[in-house]
């Protein structure tokens, strides 16, 4: 596609950070930093999206290394779906991932998992492959506390593709359980939950420590 970002220069994306916006922040004491975020802006963060989207590690398994005007479209639509929310998650004033949270109910997830009341699904990706590893598992346990600081959420989940073996073992450490393979219009899915009494009794100790 002739408008996909250029892996080969790897570009500097500037982005707003629009901190007045903060939905949530907090600071992780193992990294020493700060960790906020804010709700998507489609005017202000396509161009970094369309550049994490057409990274290798993302495009694999999000499927979504389109042009820039696609990924404009598909923020809009999210951004106008009453079902769904997507987010930029920062680590100081450095963008380092994106999720979308969504009602599995009104999602493809809903007609094919065995979904509670008291469900929220999210998918999630960090953007920079330098951010993988210490950075993606802090911010796995942000978005898990945001999460579940919303009114009436019980349960955390997800259908990562079951081939994403990386992604798979990083929610294993946040607190998910996979409870079983879903055959998804297009994919193989491990459905996976979080239960909140899980992800509670797995942060008491991460504090002991």
């Amino acid at each position: 596609m002739s408008d996909a970002v250029d892996e080969e220069h790897d570009p500097e994306v500037p982005v707003a950070l629009l901190q007045e916006r903060a939905v949530y922040e907090e600071h992780d004491p193992a990294l020493g930093r700060r960790l906020w975020g804010r709700q998507l802006d489609p005017e202000h963060d396509t161009d970094l999206l369309t550049h994490w989207m057409n990274k290798p590690h993302v495009a694999e398994f999000w499927d979504m290394a389109w042009p820039r005007d696609w990924i404009y479209d598909y923020l809009k639509r999210h951004e106008e779906d009453p079902d769904r929310t997507t987010y930029l998650g920062f680590l100081d004033d450095r963008p380092i991932g994106y999720m979308e949270v969504y009602d599995p109910f009104h999602d493809v997830l809903g007609q094919h998992a065995p979904l509670l009341p008291g469900d929220i699904g999210a998918h999630v990706l960090i953007g920079d492959e330098d951010q993988l590893g210490r950075s993606s598992v802090a911010f796995g346990f942000a978005v898990n506390r945001y999460l579940f600081a919303k009114p009436g959420v019980h349960r955390i989940v997800g259908e990562p593709d079951v081939r994403h073996h990386n992604f798979l073992s990083l929610l294993a450490f946040l607190g998910y359980r996979k409870h079983q393979e879903l055959d998804l219009p297009d994919k193989t899915a491990a459905f996976m939950v979080c239960e909140r009494r899980d992800f509670e009794r797995l942060s008491s100790r991460r504090r002991r420590r």
